[in-house]
């Protein structure tokens, strides 16, 4: 986590250092990442960064938390109430991801990168990426406890394939999307009510459902698109 002297800051300066590790996080993920890069980009001096951040991964951790911030709040603002099944809040995640994808590109981009270098728990245990294996395969694990997710599904195998679909195939739905996409990205439509986007989930939930659920023949009528 950043150090005090980080986060007593004015804001305005710790928005300019956090501004350039998103482009560099974005544009390179962790494993490529130059802390020169970021310094020079953020116009600190190289000493300051490390009265602010111990290493690298204090900082992409750092990152990490704002991203996770950031898609909580879009959550709650598109929240429709609770008494979801596994597989409905399922699609309610894909649509927070497409929306994310689209109002904070760099950030979902960071996202990615986190996810396929298995950088899974930014903060701590508790907190894993969302979207990432370890926040599949408890989603999962529940969806077995809760009657909706078949017993013999293997939820770390399972909770891999979620993951793939999270980060590669909303980046397929938005490209199909087309011009629907500005007017989600803008909030001119609702996601929630627009008929392509509805379509392509649509699409999407019946082929994870025909493969995860307990009994997706009944299940298909049961839960409400």
């Amino acid at each position: 986590m950043p150090t005090k002297t980080f986060l007593n800051l004015p804001q305005e300066k710790r928005a300019q250092i956090e501004s350039a590790a998103i482009q560099e996080f974005a544009q390179k993920g962790f494993r490529c990442a130059s802390v020169n890069a970021i310094v020079a980009n953020s116009g600190i001096a190289k000493g300051s960064y490390y009265q602010y951040f111990s290493d690298m991964e204090d900082v992409f951790s750092h990152i990490l938390t704002i991203a996770r911030q950031k898609k909580l709040s879009l959550a709650n603002e598109l929240n429709s109430g609770n008494g979801r099944d596994v597989f409905a809040y399922l699609r309610f995640l894909f649509q927070v991801e497409i929306l994310f994808e689209l109002r904070e590109p760099e950030l979902a981009a960071i996202e990615h990168h986190a996810y396929h270098e298995n950088k899974d728990a930014p903060d701590n245990a508790n907190t894993p990426l969302i979207g990432g294996a370890s926040f599949f395969n408890e989603f999962l694990v529940q969806g077995i406890l809760a009657d909706d997710v078949a017993t013999w599904v293997d939820t770390k195998f399972a909770a891999q394939l979620l993951g793939a679909v999270y980060h590669l195939l909303t980046r397929q739905v938005i490209l199909r999307l087309g011009d629907t996409a500005e007017a989600l990205r803008s909030g001119e439509a609702d996601i929630r009510a627009d008929p392509l986007a509805q379509s392509l989930l649509d699409n999407l939930m019946d082929l994870l459902e025909a493969g995860l659920a307990r009994e997706p023949a009944i299940r298909k009528d049961f839960y409400s698109k």
